[in-house]
């Protein structure tokens, strides 16, 4: 197989999807979500830009309760 720039790209892409899908992030428009549909009692924790800079992984939590430690 040849292994090229564009080859290596994708792999990366992919790989990247795998482990940020495993952590609990999401790969979507998650805003509109949060403000107008069900995940209002939700706020975003972390966000991470995509290895290709095209995209946001998002990950979605509860809020912190009054005596929750920041972390």
């Amino acid at each position: 197989m040849k292994v090229t720039a564009l080859t290596r790209r994708a792999l990366q892409i992919r790989r990247e999807e795998r482990e940020l899908t495993k952590a609990g992030y999401r790969k979507h428009e998650t805003d509109w979500e949060i403000h107008r549909g069900y995940r209002y009692r939700e706020q975003i924790i972390d966000a991470k830009v995509s290895c290709d800079g095209l995209y946001v992984w998002t990950k979605l939590g509860p809020p912190p309760g009054p005596f929750d430690e920041p972390t």
